[in-house]
């Protein structure tokens, strides 16, 4: 009797223990210090190297206000089991630092200049470095492909990107785009236009295969801005896939996205297995990743359209 209770005890703990589980990176490593602040990797190993030997860096959005490298741990987790090694860098943004669209561009390019720099030390290539981002941090993963550098300590080829994933990326910064006051503001102060940092007017053959994400009822990334960022893409020769949506609106492609439709929490995101899928297989055709792969959709996935 005590035995079969002992077992019980032990069976509801490993259970218990299984559910509060959360993701949580390899490890993390200071990239850059600004005065007393630190900035971060947050670094996610996979047991098993691919023999691309290839890298993501995701970088969280939150409108160069808000956000955290969280943002993309789940996604982040999948390519590391898939083999690759994942970053998720912290950079200075508005709420917490006080900064500016300028200062979060410039940790974005140190934080891929700093990988690039270690690539040995991590075990990958120089140039199987995707950068992939999330609303402003797609903003800021498409910066590297056009935007100067804003540090003397680095240059352009330091953080060039070999592959871009675009989930709703801010692609334009205009009026017509998306934060426009405050960034024109922002970027004016420094003597800077702000058409030098968006990225629809800068497209060019400098930007590499690029894969862009994003929901037909995306409020933020308006439709016509994004498939025109495609045509000028295409018209420079860029390999660019763009998947589009039915129903979905910003943030779509986040794990916890239903519960900000208005659905109760715990409701399981199709959205979210449809875009690692799709980025998957891109990695699969741009031979980051050698075999192709089936994500496993939980049955009680659904799309929470807003009601």
């Amino acid at each position: 009797m005590k035995a079969k209770l002992l077992l019980l005890v032990i069976s509801v703990f490993i259970q218990f223990s299984v559910v509060g589980q959360t993701i949580q990176p390899t490890e993390k490593e200071v990239y850059k210090t600004v005065d007393d602040l630190q900035l971060s990797l947050h670094i996610f190993k996979p047991e098993k190297q691919a023999s691309s030997k290839g890298a993501i860096i995701f970088i969280h959005g939150g409108g160069w206000n808000s956000g955290s490298p969280k943002a993309f741990y789940n996604q982040a987790k999948h390519f590391a089991d898939r083999g690759l090694v994942v970053f998720c860098p912290e950079y200075r943004v508005r709420k917490r630092n006080n900064t500016t669209i300028y200062e979060a561009v410039e940790d974005a390019q140190e934080a891929v200049a700093f990988v690039r720099k270690n690539a040995k030390k991590y075990g990958i290539k120089k140039n199987m470095i995707a950068i992939g981002g999330g609303s402003a941090g797609g903003h800021l993963a498409a910066s590297t492909a056009f935007i100067d550098p804003l540090s003397t300590s680095i240059t352009k080829k330091d953080y060039q990107p070999n592959l871009l994933l675009l989930f709703n990326p801010v692609l334009d910064v205009s009026d017509k785009g998306y934060g426009f006051r405050l960034v024109e503001k922002e970027l004016s102060a420094k003597g800077i236009k702000w058409e030098t940092f968006s990225p629809r007017p800068n497209m060019s053959n400098a930007f590499p295969s690029t894969l862009v994400q994003l929901g037909d009822l995306d409020k933020v990334i308006p439709l016509d801005i994004a498939r025109d960022f495609e045509k000028r893409a295409q018209e420079a020769g860029v390999d660019i896939k763009m998947i589009v949506y039915t129903g979905a609106e910003h943030s779509f492609f986040n794990k916890g996205y239903g519960k900000k439709q208005g659905y109760p929490a715990g409701t399981v995101s199709r959205w979210y297995y449809d875009t690692l899928q799709a980025t998957d297989d891109f990695l699969v055709e741009q031979n980051y990743l050698k075999e192709n792969f089936k994500v496993e959709i939980p049955s009680d996935a659904i799309y929470p359209i807003r009601q």
